[in-house]
């Protein structure tokens, strides 16, 4: 038998194996270097997003702070005697961080008392106007009246400083307080420091409040005079749309008028 010739391997070999062994056709590098800088391009977007995406959380996270701050002060703004509460909050802060700066940097005994003084009574207006609001409120909800009716309103309030007794201590306190404030700039004279900032707003807060509560009152007691819910226009109706007149029938008496 004689050798037969050589033939090619490949050409006996199965179609699935050699659609295997044989690589497909390559895309361009054009094209590859395209799908290449499609992301790195939106890499480079999602980086450039962070910090605005960092602003959006912190604006959510402020806004929903700031609700939180905004309805636990809303019912004492709103309260009876809301601003007032308010001012002095804002001004006893200032007392107590004028008087516990005064108190950690003087070296006088005469004025680290005084400033010592200071910061308790800013802690003593600070709780009693809130105590006040909250017995008018008090005062009005047994009374089922609404805060609106300035007549009640200016009712309860004097009805408070003249027979709480929490509020009739306290007017010894506040009186006291003007008095000492003044006093203390004296005590403060051997370096006091920021201790006369305190004395000098606890000065101030004495002319004020007295000033604000008793307009406050009078002008909570005029409202009241008016009747509540409106009662004015009714007479103005009843002006523009009088009676109607009873027509006299000719050939009978007018009525009241008995026959003669």
């Amino acid at each position: 038998f004689g050798s037969s010739p050589s033939v090619p391997r490949g050409r006996f070999e199965p179609f699935s194996q050699r659609s295997r062994a044989q690589p497909g056709p390559q895309p361009p590098a054009s094209e590859a270097h395209s799908g290449a800088m499609i992301y790195i391009c939106k890499g480079c977007a999602e980086v450039c997003k962070a910090p605005c995406k960092l602003c959006d959380e912190c604006c959510k996270g402020c806004g929903q702070s700031c609700k939180c701050v905004s309805d636990f002060f809303s019912p004492v703004i709103n309260g009876p005697l809301g601003p007032y509460v308010m001012g002095t909050w804002m001004c006893m802060i200032l007392v107590l961080a004028s008087g516990a700066w005064g108190l950690s940097d003087s070296k006088d005994s005469k004025a680290r008392l005084a400033c010592a003084i200071f910061c308790g009574l800013a802690v003593i207006h600070a709780c009693f106007v809130y105590y006040l609001q909250r017995q008018i409120i008090s005062g009005l909800e047994k009374a089922s009246t609404h805060p609106n009716n300035k007549k009640e309103l200016a009712s309860q309030a004097m009805h408070i400083l003249l027979y709480d007794i929490g509020a009739c201590l306290y007017c010894f306190v506040y009186i006291g307080s003007f008095f000492y404030a003044c006093y203390s700039f004296s005590q403060l004279a051997d370096g006091g420091g920021v201790g006369y900032g305190a004395a000098t707003l606890l000065v101030l807060y004495g002319w004020f409040a007295a000033m604000y509560l008793i307009l406050w009152y009078f002008c909570t007691c005029c409202a009241g005079n008016i009747p509540f819910g409106g009662g004015g226009r009714s007479g103005q109706q009843q002006q523009r749309n009088p009676p109607p007149q009873r027509g006299i029938i000719l050939g009978q008496p007018a009525p009241g008028q008995g026959r003669r």
